[in-house]
């Protein structure tokens, strides 16, 4: 089942993240599996940073959530940037600005290892 912009995230807790596919500039597709087998694509559009690492079979999602606008704050800017040290308090309230300004929204995937954010 794929979820649009308008539907709620089921509970992925104890579920599996399953891969991804990256068919083309900004267009991401997640594929998790529920605790109870039922399988959904997360597809997202307009992705303007995502953060996967350490992404290998057997990831276990302990939660999937979706951060509003108004909601968002400089430590989430860190990660799918991988800001450095350098300038990287300016670097932060310019991509807060921008995501802000923008009315993008975050999904956040906690799992056992890999895989965390995309700000879309």
């Amino acid at each position: 089942m794929e979820l649009s912009r308008s539907d709620s995230i089921p509970s992925f807790h104890d579920g599996s993240f399953d891969g991804l596919w990256i068919p083309a500039d900004g267009k991401v597709h997640l594929f998790l599996t529920t605790v109870d087998n039922q399988g959904f694509t997360i597809a997202l559009e307009e992705v303007k940073a995502l953060h996967l690492w350490n992404v290998r079979k057997g990831n276990i999602v302990f939660d999937v959530s979706l951060i509003d606008t108004d909601q968002l704050t400089g430590d989430h800017m860190e990660s799918p940037y991988e800001l450095s040290d350098i300038a990287r308090d300016q670097s932060i309230a310019a991509h807060l600005a921008s995501a802000r300004h923008k009315g993008l929204r975050m999904l956040e995937m906690t799992t056992s290892y890999g895989a965390e954010r995309c700000l879309v």
